[in-house]
């Protein structure tokens, strides 16, 4: 008898939240905190208040929200999506010293990209950071030289580093900057024609207030490429995130100036403007995106083979965790190119479609510490046939954040 009273009141808790989450999917928020007040039996059960404070904060009662997921902490420590969520409130209700506490308690944990963008959001008063990444691999390319007629395959080790130094404003307050270094170095077995060093340089000053961010940076990029000091290029790029529950929609402008160094190629150098932008929805440690861009080029000498190009772009992709330290991506990546070419007759200009699709899986070691794989396959289809190309590339790594 006693077996049949625990397994019908079992049934009875789980049935109750069930009904809170149909509630809640139903955005009926005030019935779903009146039910899960009524819940007590089941106040242990720490999706209970996740719900209870997801929807007092759509109803706008950020007090309530703000126990229900502190009480979400309390019964289970390692719930990001209350953390993040608990810490934007702290900021909005001008709690510094507790968004400021809770951030940090961030900083090293599993936070998808975009994210850790959401918390940027979050400003640190009279505070100086710095962030660091760095990423090493071993990898194969099925195609090194990118080519369709002279095909070379090659094992390489390849460094991509960055480290971010952010300086709030302190009479400001929403104001920042921002300084960015990045470094890329590959280098190719039996190849070393093809190893390519890259060094990037960034400056910018920022506005974050609420759920919202403006960055307008300025970078110096340098480039190292066919055993030659290949390029410069100069770009200033303006951006906004906005952030809307779960989502968080951003978008851009760019001009950049590039300018080859050799005199063989001395005729390519160009000029460019582009727009773009991005959506992003979040479920948990789960993702999706999708990204769209475009970019106008023009040549700044006549005689090159690429008077002016246009560079359409669109891209999405699913993060998806298996367990608490295995995770899934599928990204792809569709780019046209339109190309007024001189090598081609008048009536017909080069079109480019280049296809990406990516699976990479990821194993955390540590909250900051990913061991990863990656295959990438790669086809860009022209109408000149010199430009077709096939590729395949591999890729295992280790990647660490600071």
């Amino acid at each position: 008898m006693k077996k049949l009273l625990f397994l019908l009141l079992s049934i009875n808790i789980f049935a109750g939240v069930v009904e809170l989450e149909k509630l809640y999917e139903e955005q009926n928020y005030k019935e779903v905190i009146k039910e899960a007040r009524i819940l007590k039996s089941e106040f242990g059960n720490p999706k209970l208040h996740m719900l209870w404070a997801k929807s007092a904060e759509e109803l706008g009662e950020l007090d309530e929200a703000m126990s229900a997921y502190e009480r979400v902490i309390m019964l289970d420590e390692n719930n990001i999506d209350a953390k993040v969520a608990l810490a934007k409130i702290y900021n909005k209700t001008k709690r510094d010293e507790l968004a400021l506490e809770t951030k940090k308690d961030l900083q090293n944990y599993q936070l998808t990209p975009k994210q850790r963008d959401m918390l940027e959001l979050i400003k640190d008063r009279d505070l100086q950071s710095i962030k660091a990444k760095a990423k090493v691999s071993l990898g194969y390319d099925s195609n090194i030289n990118s080519s369709g007629n002279n095909k070379k395959s090659s094992s390489f080790n390849r460094f991509h580093g960055s480290v971010s130094y952010i300086n709030d404003l302190a009479d400001t307050k929403e104001w920042y900057l921002r300084g960015d270094l990045n470094l890329y170095y590959q280098d190719n077995v039996g190849y070393d024609y093809y190893n390519m060093f890259l060094a990037d340089v960034g400056v910018g000053i920022g506005y974050a207030k609420n759920f919202y961010n403006i960055y307008i940076p300025m970078s110096y990029r340098v480039v190292n490429y066919l055993d030659e000091d290949l390029l410069r290029q100069i770009k200033f790029e303006p951006k906004i995130d906005i952030s809307f529950g779960k989502s968080i929609v951003n978008m851009n402008l760019k001009y950049a100036q590039r300018s080859y160094k050799p005199s063989i190629y001395k005729i390519m150098d160009d000029s460019s403007y582009g727009i773009g932008g991005g959506f992003y929805y979040f479920s948990g440690m789960d993702f999706l995106y999708v990204k769209f861009s475009h970019e106008n080029f023009s040549a700044e000498n006549s005689r090159s083979i690429y008077i002016d190009r246009d560079m359409f772009t669109l891209s999405g992709g699913v993060n998806y965790g298996f367990y608490d330290r295995l995770v899934s991506r599928l990204g792809y990546k569709h780019r046209i190119g339109l190309y007024d070419d001189n090598s081609l007759s008048e009536n017909e200009k080069r079109e480019d479609n280049y296809r990406q699709i990516e699976l990479k899986l990821s194993y955390y070691l540590k909250r900051e510490m990913e061991l990863y794989v990656s295959n990438k396959v790669i086809d860009n289809s022209s109408n000149n046939d010199s430009t077709d190309y096939t590729k395949n590339v591999v890729m295992f790594g280790l990647s660490a954040n600071y």
